[in-house]
């Protein structure tokens, strides 16, 4: 399938410090904030164009996914826009999620505008409402700054002055529920299911194509708790080779490129097919690739939610994570989650207790099943 560009705009402004009396004197006063419950029959439904702030994270931006569907089916013909960091825009360069245009947020990118800066830019669009997926108080700051009409999130950060739809949020609630719930919630509940999380990429050749194209991500020491030990990783690697003709193509970023170079040179050694991408791809390289494969390896990660949203086949390998993982784990059915029930006091060897042979039956089931 071809894939059309992701509209990607780039703010900038020439404004300075003096232009803050300009904003605050344009950022209409707004009013006092509806704190909203669990199940409100409150409805916001507008006319104009919306705003999605994103996540931080390259998986908890995949998640919100899921909410930004629905908005598009309740705004079938508003222009909607994600203000989203450089490394989050990447996940949609090939194509937006439900028509969405993205909007570079300069506050990030290696321009570093201000906060009052990249308000003044956003003013013009004229947004009439915004759905803030981050709890961050500078950014209801920025919305009022930038004149948005209806500011609706959740009441964290003592932010709630800035929203005039206040949602409360119970911490337990899974990301992709968060996201889709502050959305079903300030339009009365008109939805009973969340739709699938969903990115649009498109496919890469990779060599050895004769062979299966295995990804892996387990993470460098640096993930701590999370990353699966090298030995065990190489035993896996090594017993779904003896099952599939495999090519592995190692992923990570700059502080993973000694620990993947170490494995890489174990699977050169055992005359496997391997091809070391650490920190050589972007992230648009990166969702192309996943998508290319006919299997992911991978630690609770932002690869793990690109696999998830891609419909690409994966083996999650959870050990202790920075959420508790009914919070984050994915809803599909088309990957398998290897998790642990220790009573182990060492949370750094909890994901240990997951075995090779787990790992390596569990990629066996999906291939086989991929055919």
């Amino acid at each position: 399938m071809l894939c059309r560009k992701a509209s990607v705009l780039l703010l900038s402004s020439k404004s300075t410090c003096a232009d803050l009396p300009y904003l605050f004197q344009f950022a209409d006063l707004l009013p006092g904030p509806q704190l909203l419950p669990m199940s409100s029959s409150a409805n916001v439904a507008v006319k104009g164009p919306l705003l999605v702030i994103m996540p931080r994270f390259l998986g908890d931006s995949v998640t919100a996914t899921s909410a930004i569907q629905m908005l598009r089916q309740l705004y079938p013909v508003e222009q909607i826009y994600l203000l989203a960091r450089p490394h989050v825009a990447g996940l949609f360069a090939d194509q937006p999620v439900a028509g969405c245009q993205v909007i570079i947020d300069e506050r990030f990118s290696s321009k570093r505008q201000s906060l009052f800066k990249v308000a003044l830019s956003l003013r013009p669009f004229r947004f009439a409402q915004v759905y803030h997926c981050r709890n961050s108080f500078a950014d209801a700051l920025l919305c009022k700054l930038a004149g948005v009409t209806e500011q609706i999130g959740y009441a964290k950060n003592g932010r709630t002055p800035l929203l005039t739809k206040a949602v409360k949020l119970d911490p337990n609630y899974h990301y992709q529920y968060r996201y889709c719930h502050l959305v079903n919630v300030a339009h009365g509940q008109q939805f009973s299911q969340m739709p699938p999380v969903q990115l649009i990429a498109a496919k890469v050749s990779l060599p050895e194509p004769e062979c299966r194209q295995v990804a892996v991500y387990f993470g460098g020491q640096y993930k701590l708790d999370r990353h699966y030990p090298y030995d065990l990783a190489c035993q896996a690697l090594r017993q779904l080779s003896i099952l599939h003709h495999c090519h592995f193509v190692l992923l990570g970023d700059q502080q993973e490129v000694a620990d993947n170079a170490r494995l890489a040179d174990y699977l050169v050694a055992q005359q496997l097919a391997v091809t070391d991408l650490t920190n050589k791809t972007t992230v648009p390289e990166l969702v192309r690739i996943i998508n290319s494969c006919d299997l992911l390896l991978t630690i609770d990660s932002g690869q793990l939610h690109m696999a998830a949203a891609l419909q690409t086949p994966y083996v999650a390998v959870v050990g202790f994570g920075t959420s508790p993982w009914s919070c984050v784990e994915p809803k599909v059915s088309h990957g398998i989650h290897l998790t642990v029930n220790s009573l182990t006091l060492d949370l750094a060897t909890q994901i240990s207790e997951i075995s090779p042979q787990r790992v390596a039956k569990a990629a066996d089931q999906l291939l086989q099943h991929r055919g």
